[in-house]
């Protein structure tokens, strides 16, 4: 009697809570379009989302996405086309790490919600209401990114951790003051 190889299918176990998601078993990450389904998304493949979210390790965890840092002049990113279902983001390797992770979170943002748009966006912006641009697209990647770094129970957390300081906050969360007092306001608390 010849043996054989034989693999059979066993039950699929659910899995247990704290585990981290085998990759395989998420949709896509181009398909998530909200800040809150990104977190949830990376928090089931392992990312910590502790005090500050870890959007490096979030782009370069995405096969379609190439990030790379470059001296871009004035532009603070660019995100392109490089292959069919391929895109770079470029960063400024010239500005301050937390001003490079707000360009980022911009830049991700862009490729989630204006993909059919990449094509036609100029390589290299300026981001963060500093050129007080009120153009829909750049505005809605702004406000992607804000809460994608800054979620609620986060800056809630760095509110008790800092006692409502805002440079301790910046500095737990990872982001400018400038990017900070923006979210801090959009949730209410009235910084000025």
């Amino acid at each position: 009697m010849e043996l054989t190889n034989m693999v059979s299918k066993s039950p699929r176990r659910p899995q247990r809570p704290g585990t981290a998601a085998v990759k395989r078993d998420l949709p896509p990450p181009g398909l998530l379009n909200s800040p809150d389904q990104v977190v949830k998304y990376y928090q089931q493949l392992g990312l910590p989302m502790d005090s500050s979210i870890p959007i490096e390790a979030i782009i370069e965890s995405n096969d379609e996405l190439d990030l790379s840092f470059k001296d871009l002049g004035i532009n603070d990113a660019y995100i392109k086309r490089i292959a069919d279902d391929r895109f770079e983001i470029a960063v400024n390797s010239k500005h301050h790490p937390n001003r490079q992770r707000f360009s980022m979170a911009h830049e991700y943002a862009h490729y989630l919600l204006h993909r059919g748009k990449i094509d036609s966006m100029s390589e290299g912006e300026r981001i963060l209401h500093r050129n007080g641009d009120r153009n829909s697209i750049e505005y809605q990647a702004n406000t992607f990114a804000a809460e994608l770094l800054m979620p609620d129970v986060l800056v809630r957390s760095a509110f008790r951790l800092s006692h409502g300081n805002l440079t301790k906050m910046a500095l737990e969360l990872r982001v400018s003051k400038e990017s900070l007092k923006y979210r801090l306001n959009d949730l209410g608390y009235g910084v000025t």
